[in-house]
C-alpha cells in the first residue's frame, strides 16, 4: 500500500480509538486475514495493527490517503461494504468519546465541544454508546456473529476510569449549557446521560425535565425536543413515567407530534438531507418529501413487549401511518405491521394511550386490506 512500516508508541488510553479499532478488528476478521497477514498487506508493522484494533493507536492518526487504502484493502478481501462505510462514523464516535473524557468542561467553550456540531443520527449515537451498552449498531449485528468463539471482548472496551470521566464530564458540560445557543449540546449530552446507571445522573435528568418544562422556550421546537430528550433519557434509565406524561400532552398538540415525527425520520436517515447543524433545520422538513418506509421498518423492529420506549414507538407509529397512509398499500409492509400489532397486543406494560394508538394502526391495516 505504500505506507511506511510503523511501530506502536508507548501505551496510552484506548478511549480515543476503541470504537474504530474494534470495528477494524471485526472487518479484518471478516476477511479471514490474521493480524500478521493484514499487516503484511498493509505494509505496516504487526504491532501497529494490534494498536489500531486495541484502540491504543487511533486510526484517526492516519493520513486520509492511507485510511482510504485500508478501506480498499478490506474491500478487496471481502469485508462487507455496508460495515466498511461505518468507519467514518466510528472515527467520529471516538473523537466525541475521547474529547469528552479529556476536555475540562470548566475551561472549554461549549460551542467547541464535538456534541455541539451537528444533530446526531441513530448510527453515530449507537457507535458512541457501543462501549457502554455492548450493543452494536444494527448494521454490524451479522458481522459480530462471524467472529470466533472464545473469551474475547464482544464490543469496544474503555476503562472504568475513562467511563466514569466520560459521564462526569457530560454531566458538568450539560449543566453549564445555560444559553439558547448551547441547546443542541445540552440536549445531546442529556440523551447520553440516560446510559449512565449512577444515581447522580438520574437525579440530574429528573431535574432537567422539570427545568425544560419550565423554560421560556418550552412552547417551541427547541423546548419540545429538550423535554423529549429528558423524558427519553429517564426512560432509558428505567423510569418510564415522565415519557408517558409527555406523551399524554403530545396527543393534543399536532405541532409537537410533527416535530417528534420529523426527528424520528431524521434519526433513521429517512430525510436524506445528511447531518444538520441545528434542531430547527431538522424539524422544518416537510413530511410529504420523505417516503416513511425506513422509519416504519425501524418502528416495527423496535416495538417489542417490555421495551422502555414502547409507548413512544406506538404513538410515533400511529402518527406515521396517519401522515403516510400509502405505506400500508405495500403488502409486505402491511403484513409486517400486522405481525408487530399481534406481538404487542397483550403487552401489560403499555400505557392505555399506546394501546389506543395501536388500535388506530390496526384499523388502518384492516381498511387498507379491503
Amino acid at each position: 500500500m505504500g505506507m511506511p512500516r510503523e511501530t506502536l508508541p508507548p501505551s496510552q488510553s484506548s478511549a480515543r480509538g476503541a470504537v474504530s479499532g474494534f470495528l477494524l478488528k471485526l472487518l479484518r476478521e471478516a476477511t479471514h486475514l490474521t493480524q500478521a497477514e493484514f499487516a503484511e498487506l498493509a505494509r505496516v508493522d504487526p504491532t501497529t495493527v494490534y494498536g489500531w484494533e486495541s484502540g491504543r493507536r487511533s486510526l484517526a492518526g492516519l493520513r486520509a490517503g492511507d485510511l482510504a487504502r485500508v478501506r480498499m484493502l478490506l474491500t478487496r478481501h471481502g469485508a462487507p461494504p455496508h460495515a466498511i462505510a461505518l468507519l467514518g462514523d466510528a472515527l467520529e464516535a471516538d473523537l466525541i468519546i475521547g474529547d469528552t473524557i479529556s476536555t475540562d468542561p470548566a475551561t472549554t467553550t461549549p460551542g467547541q465541544h464535538p456534541l455541539a456540531i451537528s444533530v446526531h443520527q441513530r448510527t453515530l449515537a449507537n457507535l458512541i454508546t457501543w462501549p457502554i451498552t455492548g450493543r452494536p449498531p444494527a448494521q454490524l449485528t451479522d458481522l459480530g456473529a462471524r467472529r470466533r468463539r472464545g473469551p474475547r471482548p464482544t464490543h469496544p472496551i474503555i476503562s472504568v476510569t475513562d467511563r466514569q470521566r466520560f459521564f462526569d464530564n457530560l454531566l458538568l458540560t450539560a449543566d453549564r449549557c445555560r444559553w439558547p445557543d448551547d441547546a443542541l449540546l445540552r440536549r445531546q449530552a442529556t440523551f447520553l446521560l440516560g446510559f449512565d446507571e449512577r444515581i447522580e445522573s438520574s437525579d440530574w435528568l429528573a431535574g432537567e425535565l422539570t427545568r425544560a418544562m419550565r423554560s421560556p422556550t418550552s412552547s417551541g421546537p427547541p423546548g419540545w425536543l429538550r423535554v423529549r430528550s429528558s423524558a427519553i433519557a429517564l426512560a432509558a434509565a428505567g423510569d418510564r413515567e415522565p415519557l408517558r406524561a409527555w406523551l399524554s400532552r403530545l396527543r393534543d398538540d399536532h405541532a409537537q407530534e410533527q416535530t417528534n415525527l420529523a426527528y424520528y425520520a431524521y434519526w433513521v436517515g429517512e430525510l436524506g438531507i445528511g447531518p444538520v447543524t441545528t434542531d430547527a433545520a431538522m424539524v422544518r422538513a416537510d413530511p410529504d418529501t420523505w417516503s416513511g418506509e425506513k422509519l416504519l421498518r425501524h418502528l416495527l423492529d423496535q416495538l417489542n413487549p417490555g421495551t422502555g420506549q414502547a409507548d413512544l414507538y406506538a404513538h410515533t407509529l400511529a402518527d406515521l401511518i396517519a401522515s403516510h397512509p400509502h405505506l400500508l398499500a405495500n403488502p409486505s409492509l402491511r403484513a409486517a405491521t400486522r405481525t408487530t400489532l399481534d406481538r404487542m397486543s397483550d403487552d401489560p406494560q403499555l400505557m392505555p394511550q399506546a394501546h389506543h394508538d395501536l388500535a388506530n394502526v390496526a384499523f388502518a391495516v384492516r381498511m387498507s386490506s379491503r
